[in-house]
């Protein structure tokens, strides 16, 4: 029988419980709507007084961290041991005193660990979040998180404000600052339990939707603990959802609110409550918003709204003292400090702010559904897109090959008119009556107000307004080129279809000639990629992957050990070679 070896062992589950974490932090980024492509390592240290094992491991062994960056790691736990700000606290209770030693001893590895990392991160490009250490076995296993540089370039992080008493709260400098100490302290709970690893199907972590939100709510004591000194910590984020969703006489609920020190030089008060109004009273509260209008808002802690008033002209916009809760509309509002979005929420569901398409993204999706369509006509339509996302009301626009046939079949269904160039000026004037406006692939429009027509698809849901879905069955008739933007009252935006990403054909043959000659050791990375493209393969690809899953599922395996069981492919009826890479 085969025996898989693990030279640098720490327990014999260590490979299932990285692989576990890194699936689980993927989906965390998958929640907050940011693509990034996380790495997960495992680290640990030979406990003291253990003579049994190497003094410092690392999972995967073979991956691309190697074991010379922890070259002299147990020294520097032992240095920050003995300076460990916990060295000269006195508890009053015996039990506590006892922890002491052991909580001093976790907290210096994990942060021997971050320390050992930093030049790697540098030279790498890339940021490391650690986890609280705990023994398993003979070792203080780290686990560690890595994220690419570049996510923190497109979402800035706030000024990190180090607490002058060890044991004040540390504010999150981003939202996803919140997610990792919220997803490490869930993994360092795993590291709890016996074996840690061997059930990671069925882990006890939460999952990743649970995950972002503990988080969200997390990050939201940032601005809380950063305008107050007697900051209680209440939970910011379920307070703003429960105004966001109640209505005022059928109003929906929008306008600022500036949680700031009621006191601070920041703002200037227009009206000044006689008493306060608490936030533990969410219709009081909702009812006052209404009076908010342009930038005049709230005035508010975290815990009461003061008046109404507006942030004064000259205060230091570089300083934190001064954030904005912007309600956009029903359930539906977000957190900024200056002009940078930190977070937004949606029906209750926290995500970073994004743009909904890069403008690389939308051009090659649309030149590849209108191979006719030129440079210009995709700048033009950019900016169309732009113009339609930023108005104030939903609207549907459809791009069309048949739109002059379209526009005289649906005459009776919309106003038809002489073929004009579609402008943002002319957009803006047009979009104010109900109705979609019907362009060509070169921008010129047809028709405007059209009621459309379509069968009922599988894609159709009834979580989705009915313009989402006439759009839907529109795009979807068969035999035609079509494309929908739709902005929904709520201000989601969708494109449809938003055609699935080129990929390189040699990248799928590659993947498939390792599977077929894989073993239990190290079929995971293929076997992953594959079930995520699983889109772009064809029926003879698809037969090759099935035959080596099928000798890969009745490998004998050890006693204890699990395979990955994974849903056999079939071609999909979608994909042409318009998905593959010139």
């Amino acid at each position: 029988m085969r025996r898989h070896t693990i030279e640098l062992f720490m327990w014999g589950y260590q490979p299932h419980y990285r692989t576990s974490l890194e699936f689980r932090t993927k989906k965390v980024f998958e929640e907050l709507g940011v693509e990034a492509a996380p790495k997960v390592l495992l680290v640990g240290a030979l406990a003291p007084q253990k003579q049994d094992g190497n003094p410092v491991c690392i999972e995967p062994e073979d991956g691309e961290w190697a074991l010379t960056i922890f070259a002299d790691l147990l020294n520097s736990i032992e240095a920050i041991v003995q300076d460990h700000p916990l060295q000269n606290v006195y508890y009053g209770d015996e039990p506590s005193m006892r922890d002491k030693p052991e909580k001093i001893r976790r907290d210096s590895v994990t942060r021997a660990v971050h320390q050992a990392l930093s030049p790697y991160d540098i030279e790498h490009s890339v940021r490391s979040f650690c986890g609280m250490a705990h023994p398993v076995g003979n070792y203080y296993v780290v686990p560690v998180v890595q994220i690419p540089e570049s996510i923190f370039h497109q979402f800035p992080p706030l000024k990190e404000i180090e607490p002058e008493d060890y044991w004040a709260f540390r504010p999150y400098p981003s939202m996803i600052h919140a997610c990792m100490n919220t997803l490490l302290t869930e993994a360092t709970e795993e590291l709890r339990l016996p074996d840690p690893g061997r059930n990671s199907l069925s882990s006890d972590m939460r999952q990743a939707d649970e995950i972002v939100r503990v988080a969200a709510s997390k990050f939201m004591h940032t601005p809380g603990s950063s305008i107050s000194n007697r900051y209680m910590y209440p939970d910011l984020f379920e307070r703003f959802n429960m105004i966001s969703s109640l209505m005022y006489e059928g109003a929906r609920g929008t306008g600022l609110l500036f949680l700031v020190n009621p006191e601070s030089e920041a703002i200037d008060y227009q009206i000044r409550f006689k008493e306060p109004v608490p936030f533990r009273e969410p219709r009081w509260a909702r009812k006052i918003l209404q009076m908010a209008s342009g930038d005049i808002g709230l005035i508010a802690d975290s815990e009461q709204i003061y008046g109404l008033g507006k942030r004064q002209t000259g205060h230091d916009s570089l300083a934190q003292d001064v954030f904005i809760v912007r309600f956009i509309d029903h359930y539906h509002w977000e957190l900024r400090s200056r002009e940078q979005v930190l977070l937004r929420s949606h029906y209750g569901k926290p995500t970073l702010p994004q743009e909904p398409i890069s403008r690389e993204q939308f051009t090659t999706n649309y030149a590849r559904i209108f191979p006719e369509s030129s440079s210009n006509d995709h700048n033009r339509l950019w900016e169309l897109f732009n113009a339609a996302i930023h108005q104030k009301h939903g609207g549907m626009i459809i791009v069309a090959a048949d739109a002059s046939a379209e526009a005289q079949r649906l005459t009776q269904q919309g106003t038809g008119i002489e073929p004009k160039l579609m402008t943002v000026e002319l957009l803006r004037l047009v979009s104010n009556i109900d109705g979609t406006i019907l362009l060509d692939p070169h921008g010129i429009c047809h028709a405007i107000g059209v009621i459309l027509d379509g069968d009922a698809t599988p894609d159709c849901t009834p979580s989705r307004g009915s313009r989402f879905n006439s759009g839907l069955r529109y795009v979807n008739a068969k035999g035609t080129r079509r494309l929908a933007i739709v902005v929904s009252d709520d201000h989601t935006v969708d494109i449809i279809p938003l055609l699935r990403p080129q990929i390189d054909r040699d990248d799928i043959e590659q993947n498939i000639l390792f599977l077929e000659k894989a073993t239990l050791d190290d079929y995971h990375k293929s076997r992953m990629w594959l079930d995520e493209h699983r889109f772009y393969l064809n029926g003879e690809q698809c037969e090759r992957v099935n035959s080596a899953l099928d000798r890969i599922e009745q490998l004998p395996k050890e006693v204890g050990e699990s395979v990955i069981m994974t849903q056999h492919f079939k071609p999909d009826p979608l994909m042409d070679e318009s998905y593959f890479l010139p």
